[in-house]
């Protein structure tokens, strides 16, 4: 194994970089230490989240004004729990990274993890923010889809990041039925 690893989308952002600042041939994050790699997946989740709540100021009024079905569990829980599976989902990441397997693989993974990443963002400005119940049941479901394909590929890949990826999976089941109860 060596100790720094291309990230793959270089040249799929250099016209992007290119608009920004003018140097195409500089792309900041070409390679990676192992230690800079395992960080970068960690935070990312953990922002995806910390972003997704700052953009949901209503969140604590909304959850409670609502009609709780009798499982709900205390709200603090729910923060508590996130950072937790984000840091999961940020080691599946890396384990698969670190993985021995192809740059057309890890790409694939990348870009499961990125589109579920998308979901996880948007579901609670959907549901506190818009108060669109049902659509964010919809939303849900549709992450929860993601979510199997995600495992179904990255167990492909590595058996231990797709095991990193089952506390994830129950509680977005976990939030799908919680959701459920909302409508």
């Amino acid at each position: 194994s060596f100790s720094h690893y291309n990230i793959f989308f270089c040249q799929d952002i250099q016209p992007l970089l290119h608009r920004l600042c003018k140097k195409p041939q500089v792309c900041v994050m070409k390679q990676l230490s192992t230690k800079q790699l395992l960080k970068l997946c960690i935070i990312f989740p953990i922002l995806v989240s910390l972003l997704s709540r700052l953009l949901t100021p209503r969140m604590d009024e909304t959850f409670r004004q609502l009609n709780k079905p009798p499982f709900v569990p205390a709200p603090w829980i729910f923060s508590v729990v996130w950072l937790i599976l984000d840091i999961l989902l940020g080691l599946s990441l890396y384990t698969l990274l670190t993985s021995d397997i192809t740059e057309e693989e890890k790409k694939q993974g990348i870009k499961l993890f990125l589109a579920v990443s998308f979901f996880l963002f948007f579901w609670p400005i959907i549901f506190f923010e818009y108060g669109l119940v049902f659509f964010s049941f919809v939303w849900i479901l549709a992450l929860n889809l993601l979510n199997a394909l995600m495992f179904y590929v990255f167990r492909k890949y590595s058996k231990k990041s797709a095991f990193l990826l089952i506390p994830y999976i129950v509680w977005c089941l976990f939030a799908a039925l919680l959701n459920l109860g909302f409508l």
